[in-house]
């Protein structure tokens, strides 16, 4: 539903909020803000209590929510994904609301198109950008990413699966074959039949637990090594330079927000309708 796609994209905007590592996966001491940042909305509306009221020291609060981590990390890792998280909050959320719903205003996302205005400059950006973790151009990178998996996040499900990575790989691609660093899917493959079967196997080999489906931080992970040994590498524009067609997929996301909400009823007629 037209819902449930802003609470993803609202609960995504939430998780990479509270990734301040960038990489895709939000630690135990992260948990605590993430739970903050996304309990702004029903605590507007009154539909939860400010951490002071709920909690009567912050080392209580940080218990109750080092508890309520271990929920939501099955594995035991230490780490949860967006995958984690949206799993356990769109049944938290459905847990809790009673009534029917009002879209949110859209507000401006983070997630945008790396367009720089050359060939040289989009390889001294990805050099920059993978270099090391605090540099500006790595954050840029990361929401760059982000936005490339849920383009092909076609199921709103926070994984994807080895079709929707036959998808993903020719959005990650757009960037690079703007500027000649990549040959067209059709110049590189002779039929369809062999893009996918190279690409199923490049899919088995970044799904490490043979479970089917990939995480953002598992594509984080191998695109940033991947992009960092193709720079390093001392990777040259030879392939001739795509035009990039502007469409739906290209325009940067907009992240919901709450402020459209005219009443509690309304917020949590939203939160119904969208889980």
């Amino acid at each position: 539903s037209p819902e449930y796609q802003k609470m993803y994209y609202h609960l995504l905007r939430c998780f990479s909020d509270a990734d301040v590592s960038m990489n895709g996966r939000i630690r135990k001491d992260d948990f605590d803000a993430l739970v903050d940042v996304a309990a702004a909305a029903p605590r507007k509306f009154g539909f939860a209590p400010q951490a002071s009221e709920q909690y009567v020291s912050v080392e209580e609060r940080k218990e109750a929510r080092s508890s309520l981590f271990k929920t939501i990390d099955i594995e035991s890792t230490g780490a949860i994904s967006f995958q984690d998280f949206l799993a356990w909050a769109m049944e938290h959320i459905k847990s809790k609301v009673l009534r029917g719903a009002t879209p949110w205003k859209a507000g401006v996302g983070k997630l945008s198109l790396i367009q720089p205005s050359s060939a040289e400059e989009f390889v001294e950006f990805l050099k920059a950008a993978t270099s090391s973790a605090s540099n500006p151009q790595h954050k840029d990178l990361y929401f760059h990413l982000l936005r490339c998996f849920t383009d092909a996040d076609a199921t709103m499900s926070g994984v994807i699966d080895a079709d929707g990575f036959d998808q993903l790989i020719d959005i990650a691609a757009i960037a690079p074959r703007k500027y000649g660093f990549a040959p067209s899917a059709e110049a590189m493959f002779k039929t369809d039949a062999e893009r996918k079967n190279s690409r199923s196997e490049l899919f088995k080999s970044i799904d490490k637990d043979g479970g089917g489906t990939i995480s953002f931080d598992e594509f984080l992970n191998w695109a940033m090594e991947h992009i960092k040994g193709k720079v390093t590498g001392g990777v040259k524009a030879e392939y001739q330079p795509m035009a990039i067609k502007e469409d739906s997929s290209l325009v940067a996301k907009n992240l919901p927000i709450y402020d459209d909400a005219s009443s509690p009823a309304d917020f949590a007629a939203f939160c119904k309708k969208a889980t």
